[in-house]
């Protein structure tokens, strides 16, 4: 079993196959975060982890290769204008909750080629504190235009 723990700066990887025995695997430092950066979020598909972060207001999509655990290497980062919440990756396409009240709460990213993740699309769904992907299917917990909370579920199919 892989854990991995995101310090500002760095990512670490353990083996807890044994949980009071953890094991320390590889380590890496992450290129455009800074000790400042803030709000770490993960999410693993594959040999690939997916890293969210902030850094004064801007959110960062960053692909590790993990497939040496030893030496983990870092593939391709994406930068959006907004603060992130949350990601889910399924098959070739990420999907990263923002908050702004400007922003598009849902961005979809293409991850085809990990080296060079790409913006494939966004919602007007303006905040996602929360989204998990089903299929076709994102649903997305946060704020639409105005104050209302509320859920959205968005087809992804196409």
């Amino acid at each position: 079993t892989l854990f991995a723990f995101v310090a500002p700066n760095v990512l670490q990887l353990y083996e807890v196959t044994t949980p009071y025995l953890p094991q320390t695997l590889g380590k890496l430092t992450l290129l455009g975060s800074t000790a400042s950066s803030t709000t770490f979020t993960l999410s693993v598909f594959g040999s690939h982890l997916y890293v969210a972060f902030d850094e004064f207001k801007i959110s960062f999509v960053t692909i590790i290769n993990f497939s040496s655990r030893l030496s983990p290497k870092q593939m391709g980062t994406l930068t959006l204008t907004s603060s992130f919440s949350s990601i889910s990756v399924s098959g070739n396409t990420a999907y990263v909750g923002t908050y702004n009240n400007n922003g598009p709460g849902l961005v979809v990213v293409d991850i085809s080629d990990p080296s060079t993740p790409v913006q494939v699309g966004s919602s007007t769904f303006t905040t996602v504190y929360s989204l998990s992907v089903s299929g076709t299917k994102v649903v997305a917990a946060g704020a639409g235009r105005g104050p209302l909370l509320g859920l959205e579920v968005f087809d992804v199919s196409d």
